[in-house]
């Protein structure tokens, strides 16, 4: 029986966050994995909240591993052509293709790269790899997503993939066109993965999009965001890997970014916050948001994100835009036991150049000067 995947027809020359679930062939380390698929190392270990300091972890044998790729607008559809194998001596299209895991069919490979049916392939000859995406505006039914193509392996059940997402049956039907809730190995499913998005934050000159349980880096490397699984909000501070990072410390406070303050009331907490609000060249914005909170969270002066940050935490990060070749990080850390395998957390952020605009939340902002984020202070 032929595979079913879902394909999404595109007009714009746009391109989106997306995400491959890849089931291991055989042992790997991280790296290995990112030169599989031609992506940045550390947005790979984003994608799998892996600590960035563990490159070179192993990955046992049919692991699932969460894959970013930017997803593009290729001759009216979405798919993805940023991976390129280089052909080994004794490869086939086939074995070419069971090295991605079923993602792409040795008659994709040969389309995309116009190769007839009695043509040879040669040693040293690379091939695009044509792999599966979709974007859907990184919308479901209205909430910020990212989508992430998966292979149905043997003994799948649309049920037990819909719990294990969080979706319902007739929303992996809809978004997948199936008629029933048959499904059958080597199907390719689209499955959308909640997210954080900065949509509503107004940041400056930077739009972020991150699924739960994943991190990602922005601003040169300085700035690392978390998704917060509570209410999948975006929560960022240093990412402390880079030496050289400047505009940390909001003006006229002892605040850095990420960093609160609490003052106890007898109606609640008054909350001071340094908050990130996006970058421009080397010039990071941030900016105080006063709010006030039903309790304290305990500590006078501490890290927003910080009950998130440890590798066994579901914490998510910004993602620095993925360049053409290689990483989704140019372009805009905890394993968990998964029904369908191992599958590690991930997630992964796109951005991409918008107007000035100010505020925070839901509070009116108005356009003013970049240099004013940093002496912005803001109610929410």
């Amino acid at each position: 029986m032929l595979a079913k995947s879902v394909i999404e027809p595109c007009i714009a020359s746009d391109s989106c966050l997306s995400y491959l679930l890849y089931r291991l062939p055989w042992d790997s380390k991280i790296s290995e994995t990112a030169f599989r698929f031609r992506v940045n190392v550390s947005d790979l270990l984003a994608a799998n909240s892996i600590d960035l300091n563990q490159p070179n972890q192993i990955l046992p044998e049919k692991s699932f591993v969460k894959v970013p790729v930017s997803c593009s607008c290729v001759d009216g559809i979405r798919r993805s052509l940023s991976t390129h194998y280089t052909v080994g001596a004794t490869d086939t299209l086939m074995s070419i293709s069971e090295v991605y895991g079923g993602l792409v069919s040795a008659e994709q490979i040969r389309s995309a790269n116009g190769i007839d049916a009695q043509h040879t392939l040669a040693s040293g000859q690379s091939l695009a790899i044509p792999l599966p995406c979709t974007c859907f505006n990184n919308s479901n039914n209205g909430a910020a997503s990212v989508y992430m193509s998966y292979v149905v392996q043997g003994g799948d059940a649309l049920t037990r993939i819909a719990a294990e997402y969080d979706v319902t049956i007739s929303n992996l039907e809809n978004i997948n066109g199936l008629g029933q809730s048959q499904i059958y190995p080597g199907d390719i499913l689209a499955i959308p993965l909640a997210s954080c998005s900065s949509a509503n934050l107004n940041w400056y000159n930077e739009s972020l999009i991150v699924p739960n349980g994943s991190y990602a880096l922005t601003a040169n490397n300085c700035i690392k965001c978390g998704c917060r699984p509570t209410d999948l909000s975006l929560d960022c501070s240093p990412s402390e890997i880079v030496d050289k990072c400047s505009h940390l410390q909001c003006k006229n406070s002892n605040l850095f970014i990420g960093e609160r303050h609490e003052n106890h009331t007898t109606s609640g907490c008054n909350v001071t916050a340094c908050i990130y609000r996006g970058h421009l060249g080397g010039k990071i914005f941030r900016s105080l948001v006063n709010s006030t909170d039903v309790k304290c969270l305990g500590n006078q002066n501490q890290l927003a994100g910080s009950s998130m940050e440890s590798p066994t935490s579901s914490y998510v990060a910004p993602y620095l835009s993925p360049s053409p070749l290689l990483s989704p990080s140019q372009y805009s850390h905890s394993a968990k036991t998964h029904s369908l395998g191992v599958l590690l957390n991930s997630s992964y952020a796109n951005r991409h150049s918008d107007g000035l605009s100010d505020g925070y939340g839901s509070e009116p902002s108005e356009l003013r000067s970049p240099s004013n984020f940093d002496n912005d202070t803001s109610r929410r």
